[in-house]
């Protein structure tokens, strides 16, 4: 869920609902509205506007996060997720906090929403690791790692690859004018917003990196008072808009490369509207949590790797904040 902020009125576009139709969005859409201190408020919206359908598993850590329905008998596009190995999936916060844990599926290999190609892998999650510092008013540390157990995801075929992360020596994101993608199946247009429809097949879209500095000043932010934190980039079309991630996109890829060569940047988080010249999208800064993620993934795949422990994904996990990891039965 991106967040998105709807100029004239500031106010919250829609949350969005899981229905029977595996091309409806369960995501929350995103807006900037005034709150009761005086300051503007985020919620979190997602989407690939302007982009292209990519060639089928060209986008092998690319997955699908699917919820379902209430009706129990289908499963929804919920949000993107990136494959990290394969049993960890890294994600948005702001997609699993919250969410009752055995709702959800993890497909990699996914193309299309709405017809099995025979690549589609499931995987189920037995643990969410959400930041401990998220904030959901201003989406800081927009972060979490999801954790599969009993069916682990088969990295040998070419359909499903973890991504690389950035070098552990980088410090900065790459350079304002770096052309990046962004990829997944949210909506590809704004009058979809009407109808809550998905796009049925995975797209991505070329964009390019805004610095901190001309994004926190497009959102209105200024030296006492930053809008884009040291935790967050940005990136999109300033000059002519129509390029963007939006509702559906949520926890999804900025990246750069292809394939197995490919390099994780940021995750799809918030902005304000979808496409608008002025308003680029803002992505979580995966450099920013290296070390956040090589701790927690170290930490808790070892433990569900301990054979003893395989089959015992409802005992409590040895974490030093326990309020912030769910655990659940797979089975």
């Amino acid at each position: 869920m991106k967040t998105v902020v709807l100029l004239a009125t500031f106010v919250v576009c829609c949350s969005t609902v899981i229905s029977e139709s595996v091309t409806s969005s369960p995501h929350r859409s995103a807006s900037l509205i005034m709150n009761n201190r005086g300051s503007y408020q985020r919620i979190p919206q997602e989407k690939i506007v302007g982009g292209t359908i990519v060639v089928p598993n060209s986008l092998p850590f690319q997955v699908s996060i699917q919820r379902r329905s209430d009706a129990g008998s289908r499963w929804a596009h919920y949000c993107g997720g990136v494959i990290l190995d394969a049993n960890v999936v890294i994600t948005a916060a702001h997609c699993v906090s919250g969410i009752d844990d055995t709702s959800l599926r993890v497909v990699a290999g996914e193309h299309s929403l709405s017809t099995d190609s025979g690549y589609e892998q499931d995987a189920f999650p037995v643990s969410f690791i959400v930041h401990e510092e998220y904030d959901t008013d201003h989406f800081k540390n927009d972060i979490a790692l999801i954790f599969m157990n009993q069916a682990p995801l088969d990295l040998s075929v070419p359909s499903a690859k973890p991504i690389n992360l950035p070098e552990p020596t980088s410090q900065y994101d790459p350079p304002a004018g770096t052309h990046v993608n962004v990829s997944g199946w949210g909506f590809t247009n704004s009058a979809s917003w009407s109808d809550d429809r998905l796009s049925d097949l995975l797209r991505s879209v070329n964009i390019s990196v805004v610095s901190d500095q001309v994004c926190d000043k497009a959102y209105g932010g200024d030296s006492e008072n930053r809008i884009v934190l040291p935790s967050m980039m940005c990136a999109g079309d300033m000059k002519k808009g129509g390029l963007d991630s939006c509702q559906g996109d949520s926890g999804g890829p900025l990246f750069t490369g292809s394939g197995e060569t490919a390099v994780l940047y940021g995750i799809v988080s918030w902005g304000e509207g979808c496409a608008l010249a002025s308003y680029p999208g803002i992505y979580t800064q995966v450099s920013y949590f290296l070390d956040w993620i090589a701790a927690n993934q170290r930490v808790y795949s070892n433990y569900f790797n301990w054979p003893h422990l395989r089959h015992l994904s409802t005992r409590p996990m040895p974490t030093p904040d326990s309020k912030h990891v769910r655990t659940v039965s797979t089975s």
